[in-house]
């Protein structure tokens, strides 16, 4: 058999066959070229040689290292660490580890070792060797992947992946534990407002005041912008939990930036106990944020623990947003009542509200209080408010064909949502709609409520003086419910104010309900606006808003919201209120 020129040419390189030099120094100078670590042992841990490499990460030479042991190099306690190892490998076993070392310099460096049995030409273990490799980079680099797939940057915190590694191994051994998630409320309004440094800065402070109270929980992590969760291991101990819980609502108001700045804070709390019906830790973390959910639906800075019946609503409000999406790309389902607006001295019908209507191919007619909620907080409502608007002002112009001759144009009220306003382009959207359908601006009027626009008064200020520059008419919708403040009310380009139901049905009740009613009127025609009174629904209730001066009125006393064929029966004078 011919070997390989490769191999005899090393065969005779190590045997000195080939130059004359001794095999053993050949050895020597590969060892030495070679990167990792080789040292060898005698049977009492005693150096009797050293590589290169070795020395050079020893700090040391090939004189001074024989005969010293690894403890007289790094100390007893490295000493203490290889003993086993060590005499794992005097026994004939091969061991392999790894670990952190601190080297002659102080510096830390992580090595993976190999320790391997040394045997003499008779076979007896003679020492052992000691092979090792510096992976101290390649360990930074994975601690440094570790904590960026684990931890929060910002907190310093573990994330939501360490959080349901954490509940995993709870399910694991069968441990039992609750969880709570802290969710910040108008969190996202200090960071628009004060700016996402100052926001971290709240967030460091905060983490930092819950890790000091870290003896009531096991694990706290940020899961999200602004949400932490405190896991609790062991059986569930409810007033214990909710002391704990309501000493979180302290930290939380108490929260500073670094720089001493302070704001208003409150959490809406959820908790969760982790019970056998659920299948995964996803699950427990899923109704934790549920509760927490619910708490924030009841105004916030409260806690609320989670049932079963939560989760059922979630599932039915995911479930009805799908159906919703549905009903906006075909919008087959979805469809625009009208209900009259009369002029209160003449009877007449002046115009009319669009309200938008679902009838579900499953579940019939859907009320606009429950899927208008809905569309509201995903955003779809801009969607569906833009349809309406363009259905309504489609509907308006062909009505104003149908008048009778010589009388006013009849208008159009929509309604516009807090998103649609927030929307950069609506007034594009706007006038784009008026020249699609061919209506006049003045035929359409925006119905704005109070609280939408003083929520960010001056831009809803620039807003809607854009959309009168169109030529739109702007009213203020349940009038007096919200938080109006005169000082920018007068500010406002309007030309309406809608009267609330709740003072029109208590106008029977008290004389001061009616002052109620009659200063709101006051202030309309001191600044120049003209009036509608929703919720009229008895004659009485008419009668008196004549008296009181009102302007314009709907509700059931006229009629209901109308299907847009009943509706229009009335743009040519059938008018049902005003038969005798």
């Amino acid at each position: 058999m011919n070997l390989d020129p490769h191999t005899t040419a090393l065969i005779e390189a190590l045997s000195g066959a080939s130059s004359g030099a001794p095999g053993l120094e050949t050895l020597r100078q590969i060892l030495d070229a070679m990167p990792v670590m080789v040292g060898l042992f005698d049977r009492e841990r005693r150096h009797v040689y050293a590589n290169r490499a070795y020395l050079e990460a020893m700090g040391t030479t090939l004189d001074r290292i024989v005969g010293a042991t690894i403890g007289d190099v790094l100390g007893p306690d490295t000493m203490r660490s290889t003993l086993n190892a060590a005499k794992r490998a005097l026994d004939g076993e091969a061991v392999s580890s790894e670990g952190w070392t601190i080297q002659p310099d102080e510096r830390q460096r992580y090595f993976l070792r190999l320790h391997a049995p040394h045997r003499s030409p008779n076979g007896a273990i003679a020492g052992y060797f000691v092979v090792m490799q510096d992976m101290t980079e390649r360990r930074q680099t994975e601690d440094d992947l570790f904590r960026l797939a684990y931890y929060d940057p910002v907190t310093g915190l573990a994330n939501r992946l360490m959080l349901l590694k954490h509940l995993a191994d709870y399910r694991t051994m069968g441990e039992p534990f609750t969880l709570v998630i802290m969710d910040i409320d108008r969190f996202a309004d200090i960071r628009t407002s004060l700016g996402q440094g100052f926001a971290n800065e709240l967030l460091d402070d905060l983490a930092h005041r819950l890790g000091a109270q870290g003896a009531a929980f096991d694990l706290i992590a940020r899961v999200s912008d602004h949400a932490f969760a405190l896991l609790i291991a062991g059986p569930c101990d409810r007033p214990t939990v909710e002391e704990a819980v309501e000493e979180l609502s302290t930290i939380v108001r108490s929260a500073r930036s670094n720089s001493g700045g302070t704001v208003f804070l409150s959490a809406s709390i959820g908790v969760a106990v982790a019970l056998p019906s659920h299948e995964r830790p996803e699950d427990v973390l899923r109704d934790a944020e549920i509760a927490t959910g619910r708490a924030r639906e009841l105004g916030g800075g409260r806690q609320s623990w989670f049932d079963p019946a939560m989760h059922a609503h979630v599932v039915e409000q995911v479930r009805m947003e799908h159906d919703l999406r549905g009903a906006l790309s075909g919008k087959a389902d979805l469809w625009v009542a009208y209900q009259p607006i009369v002029e209160m001295v003449t009877s007449g019908l002046a115009g009319f509200e669009a309200l938008v209507r679902w009838n579900h191919p499953e579940r019939g007619n859907i009320p606009p209080g429950v899927f208008i909620p809905i569309a509201e907080s995903t955003g779809l409502v801009v969607t569906l408010g833009t349809w309406v608007l363009r259905e309504a002002c489609r509907q308006i112009a062909i009505w104003q064909d149908q008048r009778e001759p010589g009388s006013a144009p009849l208008f159009m009220s929509v309604n516009l949502s807090t998103r649609q306003l927030a929307d950069p382009n609506f007034v594009e959207v706007v006038r784009e709609v008026l020249r699609e359908t061919g209506v006049e601006p003045s035929w359409l009027k925006l119905e704005l409520t109070e609280s939408a626009v003083m929520d960010k008064a001056e831009q809803s200020i620039r807003l809607l003086q854009e959309l009168r520059a169109l030529g739109v008419k702007l009213s203020i919708d349940d009038f007096g419910t919200g938080y109006s403040s005169l000082s920018y009310l007068h500010k406002l380009p309007i030309d309406s104010l809608k009267v609330d139901r709740s003072f029109v049905s208590a106008m029977h009740q008290s004389e001061e309900n009616r002052s109620i009613v009659r200063i709101i009127m006051d202030l309309a025609r001191l600044l120049g606006f003209d009036v509608i009174a929703e919720g009229i629904e008895t004659s009485a209730d008419a009668n008196l808003l004549r008296a009181l001066a009102c302007d314009y009125g709907q509700g059931y006393h006229f009629a209901r919201p109308l299907p847009p064929e009943e509706a229009g029966k009335l743009v040519g004078g059938l008018l049902s209120w005003q038969t005798p």
